[in-house]
């Protein structure tokens, strides 16, 4: 477990505050800490090492205390006086994992979390896990951390309290059965005495390590379980967290990048590229592939020099929205489709006629809109044959592999030093902005850090595909769906996930998220999924990945077809799950939370949404319902209680379950009312949060979280909230107006929900669509 290495400076004056999590007060004083962190620490070192306390930081002799860390395994260190190292392999993204997976690993070590460390680890198999259809890498995505790692880390705490209390009995002269473990300390409770971990470890690291060592049982963990304070907290609020745009290295220079004003673009050539290079303190005018980069002395130098380029561009191929809403709506009656689903003769039974609901629906291209724009420090060693990166990764192996295949080098050339990221939401999976910086800093022999602005970090960000989907269902003499067809139409994401697995399949299966997998019972089921291509339109994974249309999609229709039937809507659903007692269970326990089972008052207006949130490749499964109330203030929708049941196996942190709901819920209420991407001639018509705003904190809801008891391993639950928030909203809104809102976002105010009718507004009807 290597330990690397950046030198901090002080967050530079910026116009975006990259901090995620709690951030520091506008007034705090700089902790000198944040100066000299790490100073005289060698370069050749492996992980940016980012502590729990300022305290630590700013002490010297606790500086001094790492130089005797003794490793017993990949993921624990430990001092001669008792100090804990944990690595970290997940990047903390505000998701908490910097808190709740060393808490999984102190609990089976027994260590004093009174003396733990965090640090970003890296570069070892040890951290790497498969994704569905993706090779073997180290990254952060799909809210699988904690369902990949708690048995992994359990193991790893096991195997070194095993080999501690092994070298404890013997140096004690008793048996290792007659030995406890607690608080970094190997006990011998029958004479009182006991040693301390770090007079232990130097031998302990000698042992042999048990591959299958005793873990736990449950009642015996006394940190799993526990809210306890997030660790990352109190160096956010004191400014000593690094952020990708923190970090300074020797010799460093900053980059600002010009992109393209369409989709696609590429520059010619600069024709006043001798005069900005003339410009004090500006070192050169590099020419990326999809960009020109000025790399100066400081951002500010490189920004002005930046916004006085004067760029031939080779213009990209044509996108506008309209046209592309054309495309999708034709594919969804003429397109060729791949078949995710099949089961039974739900065309069949559809055209046979009845009581047959059609409903189509709308979402948008968003954008990720991080409050860190993209950034990154590269130092490429030409001489020495290697890379080094700083940064916001979210995606360390992506970056090795990237880099090394630009740069002719080995993926283990390339050292990735991950710090804090300003919130990514998937963003910063993709290596776009490290690519820049190592252009740049190929091009001036000098590491480069390279800070996208705001303005370039929406129009070309990698968005999260807009979508349209046309369901069909015939209703029973119970009002249940005998058969439902869901065909949904949009630009696939093969460009980052493997093609050939898209190829073979003959969909993409994260633009049917919850629907080829359905958890509701319908006898004749047929999803179909049709790629409408748009080359020209980078799109990636984005938080909840397809979820978010394919939910609404699905959340919409089930509140369709319950009020064709005339049934309760959430009761429909009971129906449609009585399969499922899991299910079950959190849909019955949210409503009695909510206090549904009392009428509401006349001027608050309900909605309810459900979510089987399954992970990649089936890792997990959790089952979330939302509880929506809504009431029209001077004419506009103001969401004013939202009550979140979930099940998401063994809670490892509860005060982390509620923060990922409570954020994905105001995430969700963001996409729902406000984001949308649109495209004209040729480029993005959106450039900063003054035309793609973001949810005001005062428009933020109550929000009560309901976490219910399971036996079951930690699920996940970082965008498990996101997907059945505007289904519910739009059932809200409809109960409200009058009007069903078939297209995101949806309606802010009474005035334009019902403008939507009147205008014809594909998918917005005053009744559902029945035959």
């Amino acid at each position: 477990m290597t330990q690397q290495n950046a030198e901090p400076t002080v967050r530079p004056a910026h116009p975006q505050d990259p901090a995620c999590g709690t951030a520091p007060h506008a007034n705090a004083p700089t902790s000198p800490a944040r100066r000299h962190w790490l100073k005289g620490m060698s370069l050749a070192a492996g992980s940016l090492l980012i502590p729990v306390t300022a305290t630590w930081v700013g002490s010297p002799s606790a500086r001094a205390a790492g130089a005797n860390l003794v490793e017993i395994n990949d993921w624990i260190r430990i001092d001669a006086d008792g100090t804990t190292v944990l690595g970290l392999s997940q990047c903390e993204v505000g998701q908490g994992v910097y808190t709740g997976l060393p808490q999984v690993l102190a609990d089976e070590l027994d260590a004093d979390w009174r003396r733990v460390r965090v640090e970003f680890v890296t570069a070892r198999d040890a951290y790497r896990t498969a994704a569905a259809n993706e090779a073997l890498q180290q990254f952060v995505g799909a809210s699988m951390s904690a369902t990949l790692f708690y048995e992994r880390l359990r193991v790893a705490g096991a195997q070194a309290r095993e080999a501690l209390v092994a070298v404890g009995a013997k140096r004690l002269g008793v048996r290792t059965s007659n030995c406890v473990t607690r608080d970094g300390r190997v006990i011998h409770p029958q004479s009182g005495r006991s040693i301390g971990y770090g007079e232990l470890v130097a031998d302990a690291a000698k042992q042999p390590l048990n591959p299958h060592p005793h873990l736990k049982n449950d009642a015996a963990h006394r940190l799993i379980g526990q809210s306890l304070a997030r660790l990352d907290t109190p160096s956010k609020v004191d400014g000593s967290a690094i952020f990708g745009i923190d970090v300074k290295v020797p010799d460093m220079l900053v980059g600002a990048v010009r992109m393209a004003p369409t989709s696609g673009g590429a520059p010619r050539s600069v024709r006043n590229r001798d005069a900005i290079r003339a410009r004090k303190g500006v070192h050169d005018v590099v020419l990326a592939k999809d960009a020109v980069i000025v790399v100066a002395d400081d951002y500010w130098r490189a920004k002005t020099a930046c916004d006085a380029l004067d760029v031939e561009w080779k213009a990209g191929p044509a996108a506008d929205s309209a046209t592309i809403l054309a495309e999708r709506r034709a594919a969804l009656v003429g397109g060729k489709a791949g078949v995710a689903t099949d089961i039974g003769d739900a065309t069949g039974v559809i055209a046979a006629g009845g009581k047959v609901v059609t409903s189509e629906y709308h979402t948008p291209y968003i954008v990720h809109a991080t409050m860190e724009p993209v950034n990154a420090t590269v130092h490429v060693r030409k001489d020495k044959g290697e890379i080094e990166v700083w940064g916001p990764i979210q995606g360390q192996d992506k970056v090795r592999w990237a880099l090394g295949g630009i740069f002719k080098l080995p993926p283990e050339k390339v050292t990735v030093h991950t710090t804090f990221l300003g919130g990514s939401f998937g963003r910063k999976y993709v290596p776009d902005f490290v690519i820049h910086a190592a252009v740049a800093s190929a091009a001036v022999g000098r590491p480069v850090k390279v800070i996208r602005s705001r303005e370039d970090d929406i129009r070309h960000g990698f968005y999260r595909p807009c979508a349209s989907a046309r369901f069909q269902a015939a209703l029973g003499s119970d009002g249940l769906p005998v058969a439902l067809h869901m065909r949904v139409a949009g630009q696939s994401l093969y460009n980052v996930i493997k093609k050939d697995h898209f190829e073979k399949a003959g969909y993409d299966e994260t633009m049917l998220d919850g629907l080829y997998d359905l958890a509701y019972a319908v006898p004749n089921l047929r999803v179909e999924g049709v790629d409408v291509p748009q080359p020209n339109i980078p799109v990636s994974f984005m938080r909840s990945v397809g979820s978010t249309s394919s939910v609404f999609f699905l959340e919409s229709f089930i509140d369709e077809m319950a009020e064709v039937a005339g049934i309760d809507p959430v009761d429909y659903r009971k129906r449609m799950l009585r399969h499922d007692p899991l299910a079950t269970r959190v849909i019955e326990t949210t409503f009695a939370s909510a206090g549904w089972q009392r009428k509401a008052k006349p001027d608050v207006h309900r909605g309810f949404g459900y979510c089987t949130y399954t992970g990649r490749g089936t890792a997990f499964s959790t089952y979330v319902a939302v509880a929506v109330e809504l009431r029209v203030v001077n004419d506009r929708f103001k969401i004013e209680r939202v009550v979140c049941g979930v099940d998401c196996g063994r809670a490892i942190n509860p005060n982390l379950i509620r923060a990922n709901i409570e954020g994905g819920i105001g995430f969700a209420l963001t996409n729902t009312f406000k984001s949308r991407i649109t495209f004209a001639d040729g480029g993005v018509a959106q450039s900063n949060f003054g035309d793609y705003p973001l949810l005001y904190l005062v428009e933020m809801p109550k929000i009560e979280t309901v976490i219910l008891p399971s036996d079951r391993p930690p699920q996940g639950c970082g965008e498990v909230s996101l997907p059945p928030m505007a289904p519910a909203v739009a059932q809200a809104i409809r109960r409200a107006t009058g009007v069903r809102a078939r297209t995101m976002p949806l309606p802010q105010t009474v005035a334009e929900a019902r403008a939507l009718v009147h205008a014809g507004t594909p998918g917005a009807t005053p009744v559902p669509g029945a035959a």
